[in-house]
């Protein structure tokens, strides 16, 4: 099965909308932050897509994109790739193991682990 994504890579202007404002947009589209070289990756919904579907839904997601960031004041990019072809890992997961870390060493310190 062939999955795609798109990345978005963003550039931000201060004199434009601030990084926290571009990131709740984005993920109201349904993107999800992630570190590595892009900002935010899209994962298309099907599975198996041809390349008029692949094409469609790039264009669907670069409208919304357009639209959504229409006024902000912010440059980007955007990549499609099959999803087994890209490297990124999730912000959340991160996040995740972070916490699970902290916790584990407050554990630790308090005589509990």
């Amino acid at each position: 099965m062939t999955r795609y994504v798109t990345r978005v890579s963003v550039w931000f202007y201060s004199e434009g909308a601030t990084p926290s404002a571009v990131m709740q947009k984005l993920l109201e589209l349904g993107f999800k932050a992630v570190r590595g070289a892009y900002d935010f990756v899209y994962e298309h919904g099907k599975d198996e897509m041809d390349s008029k579907d692949l094409s469609s839904a790039i264009l669907e997601i670069s409208d919304a994109i357009h639209a959504t960031l229409k006024g902000f004041k912010v440059l980007y990019t955007l990549d499609t790739q099959r999803a087994e072809d890209v490297d990124h890992t999730l912000l959340q997961d991160i996040d995740e193991f972070l916490d699970s870390t902290r916790k584990e060493i407050r554990d630790l310190e308090d005589g509990h682990g």
